[in-house]
């Protein structure tokens, strides 16, 4: 077995026995509410207050479209823009056009930790309080991050009420889910929350079927009034069979059905685990200012065999019969290791009058990545090779298990590992009742290591950078402001160049103007925004080293942005988000992947030029009962599929409904209907070879238990 498998399995088993225990603790033990957590990074600012868009979705939200994997709840806000999952094992996303390394998943916020990277697979949303889109660079604070914002999720927390629930869902295509939610007074200091989940279900795909399963724990102890402790606990493993999805050669969409799987059953499912744990200490040193520190561990693995799609025009006959596609056979093995430790003061001061909220933090971050990455590939066609050395299938009458693949070989063989300390402060000072003026920075001491054993060289990188941030707000009324801000971002890039030097950093230049209004008694938040953004140093194929790679490349996204978030009269629950992009390619370059010629001016993958998402829901009386219904639209334009090409995935609208209705004080039941109208849809595509369908029609049926 394999060390972290059994490391989780202990960790769940002991947890486990101690939920089971603590569930029956004594009621009568004497209650500490616990009304809110200060978040690291962030600051005590409301809605009005703060130079910066963000976007939360709260856990009713989450539990009433019942949404369980964090790709779809992000779906919900027309920021974030789907990319390659790598045939759907990780969670792969762009914001405001901007996405990060595309061979690795997005990189998201646990917390306000950077604790979020790896290759666990696609995230469970049980467990998840709110998840916060968090838009714009982030790095003057929070340090590495993706160009285009960053996502952090907020976890669920221990009270001092026990409290538990039980849910248990079934629905279409053999949908079958079972999640348990157990809070507990454990004694009169300590709570602890345990909270489980195990889901299996086929795919609308031919052959496909995933599994997934996982355990979150916490821990509060209540030290006294002034002091807490907290430790947090991630387990999950997921079974993912690896699709690239269908063929939609010249942008013929009906070329073939959206259920048929072109690759091999007999590869298994890729397996993915994460154990990861996070322990916190906050101490309020009096009424304005708290200290907290926390450490964090994390660990991943990722373990996969493929048949893929060849893309190449030199090994692919699908390009002349249109049946015959040559398929490569890959097998991947990806470990990680994640260590974050952070110390941060924040509070308030006052100079005469001027009040100054104050965040001053220093935190360390390593990051090992472990990557084994072995292909095996056919003969070139003006060889003459067979079906079976190209280990094809046909795309019409797909033979599974019909040929044995080649033997792999190495590819990529890496051990790469990162280092970051950074000093972070910022000031955003009150100048006025109307004004303030955000001033903040970060400063990163950086080193990067690069062991490549098929190349058989190292490399090292080591620098300092500075991230500085600047805001403004003008409070125009009570329940409207105005603000300004500038940002800038930065992430290390993976791999060297053909010298065998590191890449330069990925780097992001943002400036954003915004209007913010707190409406109806301060229930409905609107954010309208404006946004202009810079990226460079991505990395691009090098023409006259052919196989390395340069960071050279440049980007831009601007774009405008209206979030409403809230209640209306009549009991009415609003999330709108509407984006206008505009994101293009500003400097000629030549693509990694598949070697095209790509254009100052050209679109950027997968990223819509409109984008808008639309939830409403509304609670009644029904025979003394509460009786909550909505549904939900989402509209994505047209996206480029293909880089250097004029293949588009089409634009599409689809429809979500939902009713939950509470039977008595302890049982309730809900029902979702998932894409209502059955609209075939694309969701995201590297190639016109690898485009990914959406979901058809889903409907699932629940029922819960509280105790």
């Amino acid at each position: 077995m394999k060390p972290l498998n059994y490391a989780c399995r202990l960790s769940v088993l002991s947890l486990s026995l101690a939920a089971i225990f603590s569930a029956h603790a004594d009621n009568g033990i004497e209650k500490i509410e616990v009304t809110g957590e200060r978040q690291a990074y962030r600051g005590e600012f409301t809605h009005l207050q703060s130079p910066e868009s963000t976007f939360e979705f709260d856990s009713q939200l989450i539990e009433n479209t019942g949404l369980t994997d964090l790709t779809d709840v992000l779906d919900m806000s027309a920021s974030v823009s789907r990319q390659n999952s790598l045939g759907g094992l990780w969670d792969s996303y762009a914001i405001r056009g901007f996405f990060g390394d595309e061979n690795v998943p997005s990189g998201y916020l646990v917390n306000g930790f950077n604790a979020g990277r790896g290759f666990s697979g696609p995230r469970d949303v049980s467990g998840i309080e709110r998840v916060e889109v968090l838009k714009g660079p982030k790095a003057a604070l929070y340090g590495r991050g993706e160009p285009g914002g960053s996502i952090n999720l907020v976890t669920k927390k221990p009270t001092f009420d026990s409290a538990s629930s039980i849910a248990l869902t079934a629905g279409s295509r053999a949908h079958r889910r079972l999640e348990a939610d157990v809070n507990a007074v454990l004694a009169d200091d300590v709570a602890g929350r345990f909270i489980g989940f195990y889901q299996e279900e086929d795919s609308f795909r031919d052959t496909i079927e995933t599994q997934k399963q996982g355990f979150m724990a916490s821990l509060l102890f209540e030290q006294s009034e002034r002091s807490s402790i907290s430790y947090e606990l991630e387990y999950a493993e997921h079974e993912i069979p690896f699709d690239r999805g269908i063929i939609a050669l010249g942008g013929n969409f009906d070329f073939m059905p959206i259920e048929r799987f072109l690759g091999e059953p007999g590869d298994g499912p890729t397996t993915t685990s994460v154990l990861g744990h996070q322990l916190k200490w906050d101490y309020n040193l009096n009424e304005t200012w708290a200290l907290s520190s926390a450490a964090a561990y994390r660990q991943t693995e990722l373990d996969s065999f493929s048949s893929d799609a060849e893309i190449a025009p030199q090994f692919q006959k699908f390009y002349l019969d249109g049946q015959t596609l040559a398929r490569q056979h890959r097998e991947r093995h990806y470990d990680t290791d994640q260590y974050v430790v952070r110390f941060e003061l924040a509070g308030e001061i006052e100079t005469g009058a001027i009040t100054h909220n104050i965040i001053v933090g220093v935190d360390y971050d390593r990051f090992e990545y472990d990557r084994s990455y072995l292909v095996a590939r056919g003969k070139p066609l003006q060889l003459n090779p067979t079906d079976a050395e190209m280990y094809a299938i046909n795309v019409h009458k797909p033979v599974y298990g019909q040929f044995t693949p080649g033997t792999r070989v190495p590819a990529i063989i890496r051990q790469q590992n990162q280092w970051a300390t950074g000093l972070y402060i910022q000031n955003q000072m009150a100048l006025t009742d109307a004004l303030s003026v955000r001033i903040g920075g970060r400063f990163d001491s950086l080193k990067q290591t690069l062991e490549d054993k098929v190349k058989g060289r190292n490399t090292e990188q080591s620098e300092n950078r500075f991230s500085p941030q600047l805001g403004v707000v003008f409070q125009v009324a009570d329940n409207w402001s105005l603000y300004s801000t500038y940002g800038e971002g930065y992430r290390l890039n993976f791999g060297a160049n053909a010298q065998g030097s590191a890449f330069d950093p990925n780097e992001t230049e943002s400036i954003e103007f915004g209007s913010k209004w707190s409406l109806l008694d301060n229930n409905l938040d609107i954010t309208f925004a404006y946004f202009d953004s810079e990226q460079k140093n991505i990395i691009v194929a090098d023409t006259k080293n052919l196989g390395s790679h340069l960071a050279i490349g440049e980007a831009s996204s601007a774009g405008y942005e209206l979030d409403i978030a809230g209640q209306l009269p009549a009991d009415i629950e609003i999330r709108f988000s509407y984006m206008l992009l505009d994101a293009q390619v500003e400097e000629d370059y030549v693509d990694t992947g598949i070697f095209a010629a790509i254009k100052k001016g050209d679109d950027l993958l997968n990223i819509p030029e409109h984008s808008a998402s639309l939830q409403l829901s509304q609670y009644y009386e029904v025979g003394g009962n509460a009786l909550t219904v909505g549904g939900g639209l989402q509209y994505v334009d047209e996206r480029l599929g293909q880089r250097g090409s004029d293949f588009y995935l089409p634009s599409y609208v689809t429809a979500n409904f939902f009713a939950q209705y509470d039977l008595s004080d302890n049982w309730s039941v809900k029902a979702q209907v998932h894409n209502a109208f059955d609209r075939t849809h694309y969701t995201n595509s590297y190639t016109q070879m690898w485009v990914q369908p959406g979901e058809p029609r889903k409907i699932l049926v629940s029922t819960s238990y509280q105790f």
